[in-house]
């Protein structure tokens, strides 16, 4: 041992510092019998000596730390302490083995705060840097300990810090920065030099040069600087000056930065720290909104305020305190209330936004704004002359406070968009107003429901009311045929291809796709509904972008989706688009039939449902193409036959005869041809009666309810010309279990017993028999209809049933429904009166 000491430190081989270490490591001695060796090196009157001999130490301790018991650290730790009083020149290898010593699982209790006191009292401070530097997890370990130095700990750490300007000191620097303002250290007297050596680098320029081999990221230092200055209320006073300094700055980075950095350091405040810089904070955000040129910088600017008021709605008043949210809100009001009753609109977008970042913060804020505005925009709603201005900032404002509504309920939504909706049909049809439909109003609604699909709370029938207003907004905006092309174009940009570019307040996925469904989530897939009421509604004179692509994403995903809204929406989207195409362009229609047809022939097929309600809205938009519209009405009537489709295919024979509220109607600027109700009765009643005549006893129900799907939608005139033929087949129905049937033959048999044929009169037995029967019903609605129908029998020579018909209806004037009980009683007491003076 000791010749490799000797040659060590005088012939200077430092390969001997390796077979040193390998000595210890195979137990030929110890560490601290390698002290007692290096005695007469370390008392040298040489200083590089006796840095030479600590330095072989030093490097002996990097590999073999691991062994060392606590009282051996505890001692070399003793010994390296001593070493720093001694020559400058001796201190990097006394930092080398301290190093080492942080990495011992050994180390006693005290460690941390020995090492650093004596370091701070001892070496130079940029010598301490370094040591801080290379040590900076074994600190942020050890900041329980550290709490016994006090505020010498902040004042060494920031000496060592101030005027670096490395990035990789820098970013650890942060770290431990980090650490002691979120740890409760006690800052004491210098917090305001803890604040001003970091805060110096807000906001960061950083930029990393090309091929950075230490990864060090401007993002990083952002954020990680951004957790130092809001890490701590004490930093308050000093932070939000700086904050408002920033916000004057031309470059726009810096005004983001500023605005990131003051939503994050309010949610650790209370409102004593900002009461003194609220009048300021507001006059900066206001700017940011009001004269933007950055849509960044306005959501940032709109999500500090909200996270401002928030911070203020927290508050926990005394009986002696300011209401600070009040205050600040009568700042907010001051400035945006009078721009919403102006008629010059430029402000009124601005500050309703101003207005509803505030509102969305807490209901406490909602209830000040709201009660504050709402009144000042009735009277100007009743007193203006011109309607357009006034409705126009109604809009405005009741767009942008629901926009801002903090999870709300479906309620909530549904009657918000029935005000929009009331408001909209007032306003003047001008060009002005089609600007704002289409640049404002539904790129906002396309983007609120875009929100709604990831909130945990959120219902369908969102995406739905939000779809009612897509359907009618457009109609009184769409003349402008340049204005209705841009919003199909961007519409479809966004289904097909994620294009979420035009939606203001874009914080959304570039990779969102709409059109399919992942896996067992079909948030996404549900908002097809929004695409059909934006391009459905479109007059047919503007044409609809990327139509073919588009209808093939459609019909993959009416085929493929499983759930149900979804595979509707997109099939009705798709029946909507391929209506208003040239009689000549219907090409592609016969290869989707024929599509269908093989998947619905399948059996084994998981999607039959979803190609039949593709199917079945294509055959209600073919009211023109009779070719295609023959063969898919000769499937439909083979379908009935199907063991697990012949049920839905009856119900289809309802939505054929059915004016469609939403896709395929003359409002829509849908082609509906006049009269296809009775011709499609015409053309397929006796197909009808025939299939049910040779069809087997267990798939009857299915042609009795077709049948009377189709008779239940015809116009009476038809039904009385029509009922004779087909009066048997009714009855039949009215046997039938099923109470779909029932219900919807009941339907078509009440407007007709009003002026009933004589066909129907010489069946009064076999119908009252059946309708006695029905009032027994389990399904509510069946006991209520076929009660309603024998009231009006009473009207028909039926005097020789009056006994047995007053003795049925007893039983339902105990029904457990008070409704089916009012329609017994109505029918009862007309029964009664049958034969009396005054009676029928």
């Amino acid at each position: 041992m000791l010749s490799l000491v000797e040659e060590y430190v005088s012939g200077l081989q430092d390969s001997k510092a390796k077979d040193t270490a390998k000595g210890v490591k195979d137990g030929e001695f110890t560490v601290l019998q390698l002290v007692e060796a290096l005695g007469l090196s370390l008392t040298s009157s040489q200083p590089h000596t006796r840095a030479r001999g600590v330095q072989l130490l030093s490097e002996v301790l990097q590999e073999c730390y691991g062994g060392l018991t606590e009282r051996e650290v505890e001692v070399l730790i003793a010994f390296y302490e001593n070493r720093l009083k001694d020559h400058y020149v001796i201190t990097p290898p006394v930092l080398q083995g301290l190093r080492a010593l942080t990495k011992c699982t050994a180390l006693p209790p005290g460690s941390a705060v020995s090492m650093l006191r004596s370091l701070f009292q001892d070496v130079h401070v940029q010598v301490r840097l370094a040591f801080v530097k290379q040590n900076c997890v074994f600190l942020c370990d050890s900041f329980t300990e550290l709490k016994g130095l006090g505020a010498d700990f902040v004042f060494g750490f920031v000496q060592s810090m101030d005027g670096e300007r490395d990035p990789r000191n820098l970013l650890l620097a942060f770290q431990i920065a980090k650490s002691i303002v979120h740890r409760g250290y006690d800052l004491g007297k210098f917090t305001e030099e803890l604040f001003e050596v970091t805060s110096c680098y807000f906001p960061i320029d950083f930029s990393p040069p090309p091929n950075d081999p230490h990864g060090i990221t401007r993002e990083e230092l952002i954020l990680t600087l951004r957790d130092v200055l809001a890490g701590t209320p004490q930093f308050a006073e000093f932070l939000l000056p700086l904050i408002i300094e920033k916000l004057d700055s031309d470059v726009q980075s810096a005004k983001l930065d500023s605005l990131q950095t003051l939503t994050a350091c309010v949610s650790q405040y209370e409102h004593k720290d900002l009461a003194e810089f609220l009048e300021g904070l507001w006059a900066s955000l206001r700017r940011e909104v009001f004269q933007t040129s950055s849509e960044k910088i306005e959501s940032a600017g709109l999500a500090a305020l909200t996270a401002l008021t928030s911070c203020l709605s927290r508050s926990v008043l005394n009986s002696d305190s300011e209401d600070s949210l009040c205050i600040f809100l009568d700042l907010v009001l001051k400035d945006c209330k009078h721009h919403l009753c102006e008629p010059d609109l430029k402000l009124v977008w601005p500050s309703a936004k101003l207005l509803q970042a505030a509102c969305s913060a807490s209901n406490r804020a909602s209830h000040i704004i709201v009660t504050a505005v709402v009144p000042s925009i009735i009277e100007q709603y009743n007193n203006r002359t011109q309607m357009n201005a006034s409705v126009m900032c109604w809009f405005c404002f009741w767009f942008c406070f629901f926009s801002g509504s903090v999870g709300f309920s479906v309620e909530e939504v549904v009657l918000t968009c029935s005000s929009l909706q009331r408001i909209a049909e007032q306003v003047q049809d001008t060009e002005e107003t089609g600007r704002c439909f289409h640049d404002i109003i539904i790129p906002r609604l396309l983007s609120l429901a875009l929100q709604s699909v990831s909130l945990i709370c959120f219902s369908q029938n969102i995406v739905r009311a939000f779809f009612m207003r897509f359907v009618w907004f457009p109609f009184w905006v769409f003349h402008v045929s340049r204005l209705a092309e841009k919003t199909a174009s961007r519409a479809v940009s966004l289904f097909l291809d994620g294009d979420v570019s035009f939606l203001p307040d874009n914080s959304f996925p570039s990779d969102i796709q709409l059109l399919k469904q992942k896996g067992d989530s079909w948030s996404q897939s549900q908002m097809v509904c929004l695409l059909m009421g934006c391009v459905c509604s479109l007059p047919r004179s503007v044409e609809v972008p990327q139509m073919d692509q588009l209808l093939l994403q459609l019909e993959e995903l009416s085929c493929t989706c499983s759930h149900p809204p979804s595979y509707t929406s997109a099939a009705k989207c798709f029946a909507g688009l391929v209506n208003k195409r040239a009689p000549g362009q219907f090409v592609c229609t016969l290869l989707l039939v024929f599509r269908v047809y093989s998947v619905l022939d399948s059996e084994s097929s998981s999607v039959r449902t979803q190609a039949f309600t593709l199917m079945i809205w294509v055959r209600v938009m073919l009211h023109v193409v009779y070719i295609v519209f023959h063969c898919v009405s000769l499937k439909l009537f083979s379908l009935l036959d199907d063991a697990d489709l012949g049920p839905m295919a009856a119900d289809g024979f309802s939505l054929l005869m059915s004016d469609s509220s939403d896709v395929l109607n003359r409002s829509c600027h849908a082609d509906v041809r006049i009269m296809y109700r009775q011709r499609f009765f015409s053309e397929n009643s006796a197909k009808l009666v025939q299939g049910f005549n040779a069809a087997p006893q267990e798939k009857k129900p299915n042609y009795l309810k077709a049948l009377s799907n189709i008779v239940n939608k015809l116009p009476k005139q038809v039904q009385v010309t029509e009922l004779p033929a087909l009066l048997s087949l009714l009855l039949e129905a009215l046997s039938c279990p099923d109470q779909g049937v029932q219900l919807s033959t009941l339907s078509c048999l009440e407007p007709v017993l009003i002026d009933p044929p004589a066909a129907l009169i010489q069946q009064l037995e076999a119908l009252v028999n059946r309708l006695l029967a029905l009032t027994s019903s389990r399904a509510m609605n069946v006991r209520i209809v076929s009660l309603r129908c024998i009231h009006a029998v009473s009207r028909f020579p039926v005097l020789p049933f009056r006994a047995r018909v007053l003795r049925a209806l007893a039983r339902p004037l105990d029904d457990k429904k008070r409704l089916v009980r009012d329609e017994a009683v109505q029918a009862r007491s007309e029964w009664f009166l049958l034969g009396s003076p005054g009676g029928s």
